[in-house]
This record gives structure tokens, sequence and C-alpha cells, in this order.
């Protein structure tokens, strides 16, 4: 992590508040109020003025360096899970447990814009994170081949936050192809326009569509519009694989459903030496 002499001059409402095993630059002003921990460079909150956060984040969660923070935004790359192969030790890649560094900050109008980097270089890839944040919310994940081939997986695996997730309905994926990883990963389609959880959820949809989430219980709806991906996963352990992460509270697990754009398995983007992709997402909240 930059030193505080070498981090760039923060624009009016943001700050860096450190402690909690991992420094928070933190945005507070008229229009939003936003976290971004350092450590993964992973957005844990967002709320624009008068609305209630958009993330879910435990209050379990671990923190500190090497540590995979359970909620907000993680960023998965360059792989998605165990890998393709499934030989990969350390599930989702190791973006989400790095520490970044804040390259520049501005604000534009009533958004703060933030761009942070991985602290350390890395021999395998460049990472860069550009994040927009005003009454919508604007993630961009840019990743940058060096001298080899990369075979790249990524995901935005954002833990959007819910009354209950068995209420919910969410659409956009309607006759969408999907893998069912509670299957084994068996092949499906999405028959009805509007999905509904009703157990374990841990789906691979070959969409990347706008999806909408209504949540009855709070009055609003999660509008998710991604982009540079051909993916969205939708996941959520239920009970019984719930209670056996001990980051997770005992009946927490429906406070949060996962909506996530990608770039997984057999839809992994070769990149070629020098070249970049961005995957990136839009949220906005209606009423």
């Amino acid at each position: 992590m930059s030193s505080p002499a070498d981090q760039p001059a923060l624009p009016a409402g943001a700050r860096v508040r450190p402690g909690g095993g991992r420094d928070v630059l933190v945005v507070d002003t008229q229009t939003v109020r936003a976290e971004v921990s350092l450590d993964g460079g992973q957005l844990i909150s967002w709320s624009p003025s008068g609305q209630e956060d958009l993330l879910w984040l435990s209050p379990l969660a671990r923190s500190g360096a090497g540590e995979a923070v359970r909620g907000g935004i993680p960023l998965v790359a360059p792989w998605f899970g165990p890998g393709r192969h499934g030989d990969r030790s350390i599930s989702h890649g190791w973006l989400r447990t790095a520490a970044w560094s804040v390259l520049a900050a501005g604000s534009e109008g009533e958004e703060i814009l933030l761009e942070l980097v991985p602290a350390r270089p890395s021999a395998e890839l460049g990472a860069h994170l550009t994040l927009r944040l005003g009454t919508e919310l604007s993630v961009d994940l840019t990743i940058t081949a060096h001298d080899a081939p990369l075979e790249l997986e990524a995901a935005l695996h954002t833990y959007l936050a819910v009354a209950d997730v068995r209420e919910i309905a969410i659409n956009g994926l309607g006759g969408a192809a999907f893998l069912d990883n509670t299957r084994e990963l068996a092949a499906d389609v999405q028959g009805e326009q509007t999905l509904r959880l009703t157990g374990p959820t841990d789906r691979i949809y070959d969409s990347a569509a706008q999806v909408t989430i209504t949540d009855p219980a709070t009055g609003r709806r999660i509008v998710s519009t991604p982009r540079g991906t051909a993916q969205t996963v939708v996941w959520n352990p239920w009970e019984r694989q719930a209670a056996q992460m001990d980051d997770i509270p005992d009946g927490a697990w429906p406070q949060f459903v996962c909506i996530e754009p990608a770039l997984a398995k057999d839809r992994f983007l070769p990149l070629a030496p020098g070249q970049s992709h961005t995957i990136g997402v839009t949220y906005r909240l209606e009423s």
C-alpha cells in the first residue's frame, strides 16, 4: 500500500480511515456515501443520499492483509472459483486479497472518481479499477496481460443487500441457458421470465443482459447493467451451506443475493501479451 506521501490528493468529502485491520477510503458527500477497502480494492458500501446501502457486508467479515472480505464487491481474477481446470488452490484468484493503492482521485459534478491499482506490480498482469460514485455506481476492472498470454476469467462478485432473498424477483435472465453448480454444472435453461430463489443457488447464466432485482419488502428495484462480460452468476448459499461459513452470521443468509457480471469457465477470454480487457457494471436504485 502506498505511503501517505505517495497518495494523490483526495477530493472534498473523501478521506482514508485507518484501523480495523485494513485502511478504508471513505467518501461522504451530499450526494453519496461509500467505502472502499484498500485490502482487495473492494467497494464495501455505496448508498446515494436518502437510500439504504446497495451492498451487503457481513458483520463477521475478516479483515487485514491477505483476507477475503465477505461482502461488497470482491474483484475476481485472473481465474474464477477453482479455475477452468479445477486446479487452483486459491478460490477466485488473487486480486481480491492483494493490497491496492489509490492512483488518482477527483470529482466530476456530483460524482467522485477513484482509480486504484495493486500496490505491488505483478509479472503476470496489470489491473486497474475505476469507480464512479454518485447517484449511480459504476465499477470497471481492466486487466492487461504482461509478457505471456493470459486466459482470463473474471467477475465482479457483488453482494446485493435485500430484505429476504426468498421474496425477491429477478428479471432479465428469462430464456438464458445456464450451468447449475448445485448439480455438478448440469446444463439447463431459465424457462420462467422471473427467477425466484427457493433453495441453494449457484448458476452461471449465458447472458450479459441487464438484470433487475425487485425487493417488495423495501419497495426498491436494483438495476444492474453489465459491460464487457458474457455471463451472469446468481448465488446464495442458503441455510445449510451458510452455516458452514464462519464469516456469515447465523440467520444472515437471506439478507443478500450475489448477481455477478462474469467471464468464466468456457467463456474465458484469451489475452495476447499487452492486450487489455475491461469488465464493468453500473447500478442504479429505483423506488
